[in-house]
């Protein structure tokens, strides 16, 4: 376990190119989008609107137009 910790000071104390520091920011990033994916409450797909069985038939409202003429 000390051998680890060892070789991350390494790593964390070590001088990175810009180019290194943007990988790591990039894959950092994209880690977090995938966890986010992962541990979603959202398994089922995404729906719009608010699904309280509240439906306007056009068809149904046909009669009124009968009684206009």
């Amino acid at each position: 376990m000390r051998d680890f910790l060892d070789k991350v000071k390494e790593v964390f104390e070590r001088e990175w190119s810009g180019e290194e520091k943007v990988l790591i920011m990039l894959c950092c990033v994209l880690l977090g989008v995938i966890y986010g994916f992962l541990i979603s409450p959202i398994k089922k797909g995404i729906s719009v609107g608010n699904n309280n069985g509240n439906n306007y038939n056009e068809y149904a409202d046909d009669y009124w137009l009968d009684d206009e003429e």
